[in-house]
């Protein structure tokens, strides 16, 4: 298996520190407001990378934290108390904040069925640990502390930039210190900040105040994944200055950090960047409103590696429903030919495709186009057949778990919930009378009960076998 590290810009052989277990660290979210598809599309691809780890027999522990105190969430705190003729306090008011949206990203998560993560740290309950790992890096001259704050001296991290490629000179020019900041360098970063009046702040060593970001990262990782693990991901935005700073902290620390840096590319609405000001703004919950099915947008990002950007229109997402309807109308089909028949095998066979596309980098467009080229096969094979024995009923069997496993492997729910809420013995009888009326040459009547159907969202396809029928998506 070969993976993109973006730490050598190449792809390189993966070989776990451990034979047969991956540690992998994901940044998660930072709980201020409604996660948006954006979040989702970061969020979905790391599940699958989890995911096809796991097909592959490893042993995977997950990790995805939570920053829920920030300078945003705060913020969204005061505009909440400022619209409240009477509320709770400011620290009061952001643990609700972050509590509401954590919560809401929670459930969203629930609702796209990507899996929880093995473990879930907060910043704020890391906070002694993050002020032990601040105090290590002073006491080996990594960072210093400056008036309440403490910084990382940016001269004393080796290699820094090696991850954004980005040469620290140029880097310096032009680089200001901003007003209230006490920092030596304009590159130091903040590890610690003097607490502001009102807000959520912890006692330290250097007073009252709370961890800077990307402090929490480097803890989190190495309490829980150990001082070196597998892989560290994120999206391509964090590259810099948020890894490049956990990186710097960590060796800072002594530590050797990660080995595998995995970054997905963003995401665009109409070829626009998403924001509210733009009216472009796309939360999980409206588009699980209006489309239902969370596959429309994992077969949307699917289509596009995970390195790449991906452009979200409404068109788009029609596509991807009529991909979504192939899956659909052949397992109809299986289903109707299984009818009685016991499936005994569960094993995946025939994914050599599919492995070799998710072997290279995770190419989740040639593994779905394997995908399809089994729909395929198994659409002639069954055209090709006038009755079906138990040896072509078990070769069927054979062809839908196949088909059904690999769509779970990329989080795919292809064979779920097939026909929706609709009362099969009412479409039956429905179906008996159009064919009778038919029969009878009575094709006003035939017409209006196909109509009749057609109102209902269900689709009738007249075969030499009979009419079959499937529910519209």
């Amino acid at each position: 298996m070969k993976i993109y590290n973006s730490l050598t810009r190449k792809k390189d052989d993966f070989l776990p520190l451990e034979n047969g277990k991956i540690g992998m660290y994901v940044c998660g979210p930072t709980v201020y407001d409604e996660p948006h598809i954006g979040h989702a599309r970061s969020a979905y691809i790391f599940d699958i990378i989890r995911r096809y780890f796991e097909y592959k027999n490893y042993e995977v522990k997950f990790v995805r934290n939570v920053t829920d105190v920030d300078d945003k969430i705060i913020d969204k705190a005061k505009k909440v108390l400022k619209s409240q003729a009477q509320g709770a306090g400011l620290v009061e008011a952001t643990k609700e904040i972050s509590k509401k949206y954590l919560d809401s990203y929670h459930h969203d998560m629930d609702l796209l069925g990507i899996r929880k993560p093995d473990a879930e740290p907060k910043a704020t309950e890391y906070i002694q640990k993050m002020i032990k790992f601040i105090e290590l890096l002073i006491e080996r001259g990594a960072a210093y502390s400056s008036g309440g704050d403490v910084y990382f001296d940016i001269k004393k991290a080796k290699d820094y930039g090696k991850l954004s490629n980005q040469n620290l000179e140029k880097m310096e020019v032009g680089a200001r210190i901003a007003p209230g900041e006490k920092k030596k360098d304009p590159l130091d970063f903040a590890l610690w900040k003097t607490a502001k009046e009102g807000e959520p702040s912890w006692q330290s060593p250097w007073g009252l105040g709370r961890p800077g970001w990307h402090i929490e990262c480097s803890v989190m990782s190495s309490d829980i994944l150990g001082d070196q693990f597998d892989i560290h991901g994120g999206g391509i935005d964090l590259i810099f200055p948020h890894h490049e700073n956990e990186i710097a902290q960590s060796e800072g620390a002594g530590k050797k950090f990660a080995r595998y840096w995995i970054h997905n590319g963003l995401l665009t609405i109409d070829s626009e960047k998403m924001a509210k000001s733009l009216g472009n703004f796309i939360s999980i919950k409206d588009f699980m409103a209006t489309y239902k099915d969370p596959d429309y947008l994992k077969l949307l990002f699917l289509n596009t590696h995970y390195k790449h950007p991906v452009d979200y229109t409404k068109e788009k997402i029609e596509e991807m429903k009529s991909q979504k309807e192939r899956f659909v109308i052949l397992f109809k089909k299986m289903d109707e030919i299984l009818i009685g028949h016991k499936c005994s095998s569960k094993l995946v066979t025939g994914a050599e495709k599919f492995e070799e596309a998710m072997d290279d980098d995770f190419n989740t467009p040639l593994a779905l186009a394997s995908l399809f080229d089994a729909v395929t096969f198994a659409n002639k094979y069954i055209y090709s057949r006038n009755s079906f024995g138990q040896d072509e009923k078990n070769v069927i069997c054979e062809m839908r778990n196949n088909i059904s496993a690999l769509g779970k492997v990329l989080g795919l729910e292809l064979d779920k919930n097939m026909s929706g809420d609709v009362d099969n013995e009412h479409i039956k009888k429905l179906i008996k009378e159009r064919n009778e009326a038919r029969i009878a040459r009575d094709f006003k009547k035939s017409d209006e009960i196909r109509k009749k159907l057609s109102d209902m969202d269900i689709i009738l396809e007249d075969t030499k076998d009979g009419t079959t029928w499937r529910k519209k998506i």
